[in-house]
């Protein structure tokens, strides 16, 4: 079976780096990418030369051979990408997609497949030769959501690879269905909370670190770099022990932070200021969802 990757960015070179390291390649399975810049391959095909892999910048080349399709380009690319293949695809093309916003209803308007929505995270990247043999090896959250014409063992081949380096969850929750409108929005924003919560995070994370660092740094004789590294070691600790130990939040802030002591009155102000900025974030998040779809219904519904 041969495999296709369109689109090598952050998201895209995450997936085939993964899938390469932990060697995910069945003996017959054969890997094709395309972009259009061959020169970001050279180091791939340096490190990985005896594996069943192949490059090209020509889209059509995969969408021929190929059954599945991975598509991780930017959002506005994917109907030209679309446009590009669509003659070259048949029933059995399997189209899964990274591209947040694009629901399935505004594809169905010209391209009426099988289609699997995939939200990978940076989270995921699988980074260290420790990381491969290990079998606690999974990292991130990768949500999936499929149409209703893609079958089971289709279904299993998307969700078992991305949980060969990730924690996958299904976004399969009651949605408002059309006959003529296959798969419309859910009935609530699991999709769009659950994209923030995995997707996005790794954003909000980092710069909640980078400031703590800084502010640090500023105020006492610790570079930037040791606060990080402080910072960065004593987050890992910490998810480690409510992974291991299955503590909650409330036990562990029992165990740190004593009445009327120095953390605790860390714990107050945090407490009443975080609510509120991720209520803000939260909204400000959901709002621009909401603009990239009326965007999106613009583009491919005419609306």
């Amino acid at each position: 079976m041969k495999i296709g990757v369109i689109g090598y960015g952050n998201m895209g070179s995450m997936i085939v780096n993964n899938i390469l390291k932990l060697n995910l390649l069945l003996e017959d399975e054969e890997l094709i990418i395309s972009n259009r810049h061959l020169n970001k391959f050279e180091s791939l095909i340096e490190e990985y030369p005896d594996e069943n892999l192949n490059i090209t910048s020509d889209n059509t080349e995969i969408a021929k051979s190929c059954e599945k399709i991975l598509i991780s380009v930017e959002t506005p690319q994917f109907k030209e990408v679309m446009d590009e293949i669509a003659p070259c695809l048949n029933e059995n093309t399997h189209i899964i997609y990274t591209c947040a916003g694009l629901n399935f209803n505004h594809i169905k308007s010209f391209y009426d497949g099988k289609l699997s929505l995939v939200i990978p995270t940076l989270a995921s990247t699988v980074t260290s030769n420790n990381a491969i043999s290990s079998l606690s090896r999974r990292k991130g959250v990768t949500l999936v959501k499929h149409n209703s014409k893609v079958e089971l063992q289709e279904r299993l081949f998307v969700e078992d690879l991305f949980n060969e380096f990730s924690y996958v969850k299904k976004i399969d929750n009651p949605i408002y269905f059309n006959e003529e409108e296959d798969n419309l929005h859910p009935t609530d924003n699991e999709l769009e909370i659950s994209t923030i919560l995995t997707s996005c995070a790794p954003a909000f994370l980092a710069i909640m670190i980078e400031k703590l660092a800084q502010t640090s740094s500023e105020l006492a004789k610790v570079s930037k770099e040791e606060a990080e590294d402080m910072i960065l070691k004593t987050i890992i600790g910490t998810a480690l022990l409510k992974e291991d130990q299955s503590l909650s939040n409330e036990e562990i802030i029992n165990k740190v932070a004593t009445k009327k002591g120095i953390t605790q009155e860390g714990v107050d102000l945090l407490d009443k200021k975080l609510t509120k900025i991720n209520r803000e974030l939260v909204k400000c998040l959901l709002n621009r969802f909401d603009e990239v779809k009326e965007d999106m219904n613009k583009t491919y519904l005419n609306k």
